[in-house]
């Protein structure tokens, strides 16, 4: 889901320590990302989410990203869930339940399935901009894994907010993690299959 509220001037692809580039190593990578689903016949051209729609199905634009992502890279993926019902179907409710969730530093409980990291060397989170940062659940994931001398990459989508504070945020929650300043920020609207050449781009950057 991306909340159309959270525009602001931060567009650009780089983030605060360019000095600091790992790139991945041997082993297996996990791409890690967030994407509200948008319940059963709720009306997707309202604005409250960016859909897209690729053979017959229909994506979030995060979820399309990191799907993208995964298969370049031939990772595994970590869908982050919370319950049922959390967060509102309005758009006007959830951008204030979003705000109020992040001004009150709300970790929800994470519903997704366990993984275990040391199974990975790297690690791509991909995720929406909410209110010029990224959405609780990302804490709530930092809060419950250890990501400790991995290789950490970041993309986002975004409705103008670019990267926001995303990587500071994996950077402050995760200090012995090794996250790259060479991120990926593509605005939701613009998500889709059109985007695989920057996604190339962005990961032969990255060293993949």
């Amino acid at each position: 889901m991306m909340l159309l509220f959270a525009a602001c001037s931060k567009d650009n692809n780089n983030a605060d320590n360019p000095n600091e580039q790992p790139k991945p190593t041997q082993g297996k990578t996990l791409v890690v990302y967030f994407s509200q689903t948008v319940p059963e016949g709720v009306d997707a051209t309202t604005g409250a989410t960016n859909v897209v729609r690729d053979n017959g199905n229909a994506y979030d634009a995060a979820q399309y990203l990191a799907l993208m992502v995964a298969r370049k890279t031939e990772a595994d993926t970590l869908r982050l869930t919370v319950a049922r019902g959390h967060y509102p179907i309005v758009y006007n409710e959830l951008a204030d339940f979003a705000r109020t969730e992040r001004d009150s530093n709300t970790h929800p409980a994470l519903t997704s399935r366990q993984v275990n990291l040391a199974d990975y060397a790297n690690v791509i989170v991909v995720t929406p901009i909410w209110w010029y940062t990224v959405p609780m659940p990302i804490y709530s994931f930092l809060d419950a894994y250890n990501l400790s001398g991995k290789n950490v990459f970041v993309a986002t989508t975004h409705a103008g907010s670019g990267l926001a504070d995303a990587v500071s945020v994996i950077r402050r929650e995760e200090p012995n993690a090794n996250v790259s300043s060479t991120a990926l920020a593509i605005a939701a609207s613009q998500v889709s299959a059109s985007s695989s050449s920057e996604v190339d781009s962005w990961l032969n950057r990255i060293g993949y």
